[in-house]
């Protein structure tokens, strides 16, 4: 090839035309087909992932020109708004406003995406509680266990949590008996008990 394009005039042969002519046939007659069947099964897996639409849109036009189609055509809106079934939410609403070219399509997806995005973070902050200090421990509902003013006075019953570990005296009220009961009076109404039934029984 190199001796036959030495052979031809620079000006009468056209040199540069040759030459572009001779690169344009061996890309046609050597082009890799198997890069543009990847391109467009990439492009039937191309999905829109929430909030990324600058990026999808990006990775749309360069899937939609390796293989081959005309960006703006309706074969290519139809390609963006499948790759937006991901997101039917999103899909929905830029099909009710009605798209009339594809520059007008991006540009209504992209103000759904952002206003779907400020509405999920307005409701995000409002789910969020507000940060209240944690409270001390309150000892006014101990205060029923201790008539008199003063520091509270814990036993074993009413101790609080905090108190784990700290000696404290022993409730004693909690025996056997009722406190108000002694152990004569307590053993008088046993022995009553057993006595009835024999008295009934004469």
């Amino acid at each position: 090839m190199l001796q036959v394009i030495e052979q031809l005039h620079p000006i009468q042969d056209n040199i540069k035309y040759t030459y572009t002519d001779f690169i344009h046939h061996f890309q046609t007659q050597f082009m890799d087909s198997t890069k543009q069947e990847t391109a467009q099964a990439a492009l039937d897996k191309h999905y829109f992932k929430f909030p990324f639409i600058d990026q999808y849109i990006s990775d749309f036009e360069t899937l939609v020109r390796k293989v081959g189609y005309t960006v703006g055509s309706r074969e290519t809106m139809n390609y963006f708004l499948k790759g937006l079934m991901m997101a039917p939410d999103v899909m929905e609403r830029v099909v009710e406003k009605i798209p009339t070219d594809y520059q007008d399509l991006k540009d209504k997806a992209v103000a759904v995406v952002k206003a779907r995005q400020l509405l999920r973070a307005m409701r995000a902050s409002a789910d969020t509680p507000i940060f209240r200090p944690q409270q001390r421990f309150d000892n006014r509902p101990l205060q029923r266990f201790n008539n008199r003013q003063g520091p509270p006075q814990f036993n074993s019953s009413n101790t609080p949590q905090s108190m784990n570990n700290i000696p404290v005296p022993m409730d004693l009220s909690r025996g056997r008996f009722p406190p108000n009961r002694t152990n004569q009076q307590q053993f008088r109404g046993n022995v009553a008990q057993v006595e009835r039934p024999f008295q009934q029984n004469p």
